[in-house]
């Protein structure tokens, strides 16, 4: 069985693990990312809304060049909605980002420093005490032997690394989402029961995407809320939808035995009031690669945001929508959006 020598091996060629491979190899480890998924069509579920911290964290890995190439579309207005009253959010910028181009530059600048990438490739074994993982290519059906100082985990929520290494699968909600025409060039987020949870519609350019996030075994009312947003504001039911799993921000686990460390989704890191991990992505990789470089601790580094999470998907489960309507004294009656051309 061939056998192949790396430093670091990187399971999940998503944002995450293109970020992590990229400083990784910049410091001039070897590298070897494997995905399970083609490379070139893979698409991530999400509807790529970024605050200027999660740019700002992208911007400082790559250089504030990236965002010539990245073209960020600026978010003017985002709208919180709940029991029928709505309420701007004016406490940060935000921009809208197709996933696929963010995913697919990351990847790219990882490739470009010298990262190796094996795609259509699954992890069936891993032995955390040798540095041993044996994986299959999924195309020749060959299996073969990677040999590794440390692994990461930066396969999604789903995670066949940590489920491998710990027996089970982390606990996770889903979402489901879609495309529509683009009505308006504001966000919204539309607060639902605790049964449901949230829906948005966020702009992307010359579309726009919808969706809702749930908790598992709830999908036909997830549909449901994200058609009931659709009605809200008056546009046309979505097409093309698609659903994954999401972390629930309450079941994280940044490091396991003694080589293995998880990044992004595979961790958990997930902002349960809003479902958003671009910015927890990239910030655990940073803070993951410069941990295994220096020798320091990476849940020490990653505390005050895990500590931060953990509050989160607390209050989600105790009095999150609660918490949502005492903010919600200050705003106005909602209203459906009216279309760009009519503004």
């Amino acid at each position: 069985m061939k056998r192949i020598r790396v430093d670091f091996l990187i399971v999940g060629a998503g944002l995450a693990g293109s970020v992590a491979g990229f400083l990784l190899k910049k410091a001039g480890a070897d590298v070897l990312a494997l995905e399970l998924l083609d490379a070139k069509t893979k698409e991530k579920l999400c509807g790529g809304i970024m605050n200027k911290r999660a740019l700002t964290q992208v911007a400082e890995v790559f250089g504030e060049g990236c965002m010539d190439t990245l073209r960020p579309m600026h978010i003017e207005k985002v709208w919180d909605r709940y029991a029928g009253l709505e309420i701007l959010i004016e406490s940060d910028v935000y921009y809208a980002l197709p996933r696929k181009r963010l995913d697919d530059y990351c990847l790219e600048r990882y490739l470009q420093a010298g990262g190796m990438l094996q795609d259509r490739t699954t992890v069936r074994e891993i032995d955390d005490s040798a540095g041993v993982a044996i994986c299959a290519d999924l195309r020749t059906g060959e299996t073969f032997e990677v040999e590794f100082g440390r692994i990461i985990g930066a396969d999604g929520a789903m995670s066949a690394v940590r489920r491998l290494l710990t027996g089970r699968n982390q606990r996770v909600g889903i979402t489901l989402e879609g495309v529509v025409p683009l009505m308006s060039r504001d966000g919204v987020f539309e607060y639902l029961s605790r049964e449901v949870g949230y829906s948005w519609y966020i702009p992307r350019g010359e579309d726009a995407v919808v969706g809702c996030g749930s908790y598992p075994g709830n999908a036909e009312i997830c549909r449901e809320g994200m058609n009931a947003l659709c009605r809200g504001l008056q546009i046309e039911e979505p097409h093309n939808v698609r659903g994954a799993a999401i972390p629930t921000g309450d079941d994280m686990l940044l490091e396991y035995g003694r080589r293995a460390c998880f990044v992004g989704d595979a961790a958990g890191l997930i902002a349960a009031s809003s479902g958003a991990g671009i910015e927890l992505a990239v910030m655990s990789a940073r803070l993951l690669s410069e941990s295994l470089l220096n020798g320091n601790s990476y849940t020490e580094a990653m505390k005050p945001k895990t500590d931060y999470i953990a509050r989160l998907a607390q209050d989600a489960k105790k009095s999150y929508f609660v918490y949502r309507f005492f903010i919600m004294r200050k705003g106005r009656p909602a209203k459906p959006f009216v279309s760009e051309k009519t503004r």
